[in-house]
């Protein structure tokens, strides 16, 4: 039986987290754990709680709501809550998109990384629209999916998946594209001494060939897969030819 954690950055009560639990719990072959935040951790990337202590709470049988970040749920798991080999972790459905340079902001693949730190083959999964409540098609692709890499032979798997919304088209294997950020800092308010401000935007993007964006324009579901590794192999010569001279 396949032990698989649940897990994600909206919340423990996410409409996208529980339609996906729900329809795993029907499957005999899976033992399901769902470990999660008690309140949305959308960009919290791959921070983690220190020096406090971090309140779980046991909501049903082997579901928990932690009072901590994405990164603190796969960490509890594996250290404390599943007593057993995790052979798959799952962050996810997540609501929004994570493309491009998101990944590095995004709570939810950071949960994906941090089970592959620790050896476990993991996916983020996000539906690409925000506003899209209807998680049927994306369920029904992640279910499958959740088989295909269950079964891969691949070591150190860890992949980013966005699902368009509605029917899907197919899938294609992409890498990052090139996302744009238009940040606005404003000032909310200023007490005293103490000011208030608030970041905020609009985001963008360039529609490359090869993309997650460019899949998800045409309707397919983007599947890239990440590493851990963020060593500029190719800086590596260049700098030490640079610092020589």
């Amino acid at each position: 039986m396949a032990v698989i954690l649940l897990t994600n950055d909206d919340g423990y009560d996410a409409l996208g987290f529980q339609s996906l639990y729900r329809e795993l719990l029907k499957i005999k072959e899976y033992d399901i754990y769902a470990i999660a935040p008690r309140t949305e951790q959308s960009g919290a990337s791959h921070s983690l709680t220190l020096k406090r202590p971090i309140r779980v709470e046991k909501i049903r049988d082997k579901f928990y709501s932690i009072d901590g970040t994405p990164t603190d749920c796969v960490l509890l798991a594996y250290h404390d809550l599943i007593n057993k080999k995790i052979d798959l972790v799952i962050s996810g459905i997540n609501h929004g998109p994570n493309m491009g340079s998101d990944v590095f902001y995004s709570g939810t693949v950071a949960a994906a990384l941090q089970g592959a730190s620790s050896g476990i083959k993991s996916a983020a999964i996000s539906l690409s629209s925000r506003e899209y409540n209807d998680f049927t098609h994306a369920v029904k692709y992640s279910i499958g999916l959740i088989q295909r890499v269950l079964n891969s032979e691949i070591q150190n798997l860890v992949l980013n998946v966005n699902i368009p919304d509605g029917e899907i088209k197919g899938e294609k294997i992409t890498q990052m594209g090139r996302r744009i950020y238009h940040d606005k800092v404003f000032r909310n308010g200023e007490t005293d001494d103490v000011m208030y401000s608030v970041i905020d935007g609009v985001l963008s993007y360039t529609v490359d060939a090869n993309t997650d964006f460019k899949a998800i324009d045409e309707g397919y579901v983007s599947v890239t897969p990440l590493k851990l590794d963020l060593t500029d192999y190719d800086g590596i010569k260049k700098l030490s030819d640079y610092l020589k001279q």
